[in-house]
């Protein structure tokens, strides 16, 4: 689309996020192939946005708000990006989204494994995979920089595997989801 291609014609990677989903987490990607329709693109190269992004709270925010297809999101802009209030950027956002994106994509490529394989297989215990357990690792710290960039420290999150909406997935209590969706 012409509008998308202006906006990021200045950046060399951008975020996209699969439109039909069950992790509902972005990747960077390069901006010299064009995205196929089934994406949605963020305009932005931002590790900031990328933390925010890859966080709970915008999970959370997306099953809520966006529509599913059989048990995935549908990731729909208006209703899930357009809508979500997003907090001010801060240093701590911008290293746990760097630190992120770089040790997954080095995981994930030494051991070609998809985004749903990699943190949201229950039967992968941590215990069993250091890989495994050091993804779930920079979610909680990520989880914990963004609940801190919304002045929410207070907050417990209490990581592990929780279903909601049928999908079973490393994220936050219901506890904490209702509590953020009422603080969002």
């Amino acid at each position: 689309r012409p509008a998308m291609r202006k906006a990021i014609a200045g950046l060399g990677e951008v975020l996209v996020l699969t439109r039909h989903s069950v992790t509902v987490m972005p990747c960077r990607v390069a901006t010299g192939p064009v995205p196929s329709e089934a994406t949605v693109v963020f305009a932005t190269d931002a590790f900031v946005d990328q933390a925010v992004l890859s966080s709970s709270l915008h999970q959370t925010w997306a099953i809520k708000y966006g529509s599913t297809l059989e048990k995935r999101v549908r990731y729909t802009p208006p209703d899930v990006f357009g809508t979500f209030p997003r907090p001010e950027p801060t240093e701590r956002l911008a290293e746990v989204g760097r630190t992120l994106d770089t040790e997954r994509r080095e995981i994930m490529l030494r051991r070609d494994l998809g985004l749903t394989n990699l943190v949201n297989d229950p039967d992968t215990t941590d215990s069993a995979d250091a890989d495994v357990a050091r993804m779930r690792e920079i979610h909680v710290e990520l989880d914990l920089a963004v609940m801190d960039a919304y002045g929410w420290r207070d907050v417990p999150l209490g990581h592990g595997f929780h279903t909601y909406r049928q999908m079973r997935r490393w994220t936050v209590s219901p506890t904490a989801r209702v509590v953020i969706l009422d603080l969002l």
